[in-house]
C-alpha cells in the first residue's frame, strides 16, 4: 500500500514537472493577488471620486452663493451711488457763496492790510495758494486735505473757475473763510498753517508794476491800450464801426441780415487787429501780459493772425467802453474778486 502511494506521488511529480501545472498554479496565484490589489485600488478610486463629486457640488453651491452675493453688493453699490448723487444735488442747492464782491486795487490793498493784522493764539489759520490747473489734494501731497478743510468748503472751492487761480484764507472755526481771485495769476501753489495769514504772494501780485496790453472787444466798439505801471493808461485807441444789431425776424431776410452783420464784424475785427498789432509789434514795447475783456469770441477773431509772444489772460470784467474813460478800463481790468464761503 505504501509502495502504491509512493508510486502515485512520483507519477504526480513527473506529471507536474512535464506539464507545467505547478508554474501555472503559481501564475494563477499571482494573478489572483494582483486582482485583489486592483480591486482595492478600484475601491480607493471610487471613494476619491465620491469625495470629489461631493466637493464639486459644494464648490458649485459656493460659486452660486458668491455670484448671488456679488449681485447683491453691485445692487447695493448702485443704490448708494444714486443716493450720493441725490445728496450732492441737495448739497449744491444748499451750499453757495454767502457774498461776492469786486475789489479795486485800493480796496484790495486795504483788505490785505486788515487780513494781515489778524492774529491767533495758536496756529489755526490756513492760507492756501492754488495756481490754475493745480489740484488741492496734490498741493497737500501726503497730508489729508480734510484734516485742514471741511467738506463743504472743498465742495465750493471745486465750483470756482479762474484762469488766475485763487487764494483761500481759512479758519476751521469759521471766523474767516474767504477766497480771493487776483487780477493776475498765482504763480506758486502752496499752503501753510500759522497764527496769522500769509498774504505775501497776494500782496506781490497786486503791487507789481507790470506792463500790460489791454484788448476789450465788442461788436462795433473795441478798445486797445497799454499800461507800463499797472496804474496809468499810457496809450489807448478806440475803434468804432457800424455793426448792425441782431435781427429779430426769421426767414430769408434774417439770413441775409445776419450774413451782412457777420461781414461787418469781420471788417471791425480787421481794424482792431491792425491797432493791436501796432502796439504789440512795436520793438520798443515789452509786455508781461495781454489782458482780454469783453466778447471773447470776437477777441479771438481779432488776435488769431497775430504772433503773440506774451501770456494771454481773459478778464471777467465786462466793460462797456462808452461808459468808461480809459483809466476806468484799467481799473476794471485790475479788479480782484472776493468770495465769502
Amino acid at each position: 500500500m505504501v509502495k502504491k502511494e509512493k508510486v502515485v506521488e512520483n507519477v504526480s511529480f513527473l506529471f507536474n514537472k512535464y506539464t507545467g501545472k505547478e508554474k501555472l498554479e503559481e501564475q494563477v496565484n499571482k494573478f489572483q493577488s494582483h486582482m485583489v490589489e486592483l480591486e482595492l485600488d478600484l475601491k480607493a478610486c471610487r471613494t476619491k471620486l465620491e469625495r470629489s463629486a461631493a466637493n464639486e457640488k459644494k464648490a458649485v453651491a459656493a460659486k452660486q452663493n458668491a455670484e448671488e452675493s456679488l449681485k447683491s453688493f453691485e445692487s447695493r453699490i448702485n443704490t448708494l451711488e444714486h443716493e450720493l448723487e441725490k445728496s450732492k444735488e441737495k448739497c449744491s442747492d444748499q451750499l453757495s457763496f454767502h457774498y461776492v464782491d469786486n475789489l479795486s486795487l485800493g480796496r484790495m490793498q486795504a483788505y490785505i492790510s486788515t487780513l494781515s493784522s489778524i492774529r491767533s493764539p495758536d496756529a489755526r489759520f490756513l492760507t492756501l495758494y492754488v495756481r490754475n490747473g493745480a489740484s488741492i489734494s496734490g498741493i497737500f501731497a501726503n497730508e489729508a486735505v480734510d484734516r485742514y478743510i471741511d467738506a463743504n468748503t472743498l465742495y465750493l472751492l471745486e465750483k470756482i473757475e479762474s484762469q488766475n487761480g485763487f487764494v483761500l484764507f481759512y479758519d476751521r472755526e469759521n471766523l474767516i473763510n474767504e477766497v480771493i481771485i487776483p487780477p493776475l495769476p498765482v504763480e506758486l501753489s502752496k499752503w501753510n498753517m500759522g497764527s496769522n495769514f500769509n498774504t505775501e504772494q497776494l500782496s506781490s501780485i497786486i503791487s507789481n508794476e507790470l506792463s500790460v496790453c489791454i484788448l476789450v472787444a465788442h461788436a462795433g466798439e473795441s478798445f486797445v491800450g497799454y499800461s507800463l505801471d499797472s496804474q496809468h493808461m499810457d496809450s489807448h485807441d478806440l475803434t468804432r464801426s457800424n455793426v448792425k444789431s441782431k435781427h429779430g425776424k426769421g426767414g430769408f431776410s434774417q439770413r441775409r441780415f445776419e450774413r451782412l452783420r457777420d461781414e461787418e464784424i469781420v471788417h471791425h475785427a480787421e481794424k482792431v487787429r491792425e491797432s493791436l498789432r501796432d502796439i504789440i509789434t512795436d520793438p520798443g514795447q515789452e509786455f508781461d501780459y495781454l489782458v482780454i475783456g469783453g466778447d471773447q469770441n470776437l477777441a479771438n477773431l481779432i488776435i488769431k493772425d497775430i504772433d503773440l509772444n506774451i501770456p494771454t489772460l481773459y478778464s471777467n470784467a465786462d466793460i462797456r467802453i462808452e461808459k468808461h474813460p480809459p483809466e476806468d478800463v484799467l481799473k476794471q481790468i485790475y479788479l480782484s474778486r472776493r468770495y465769502k464761503l
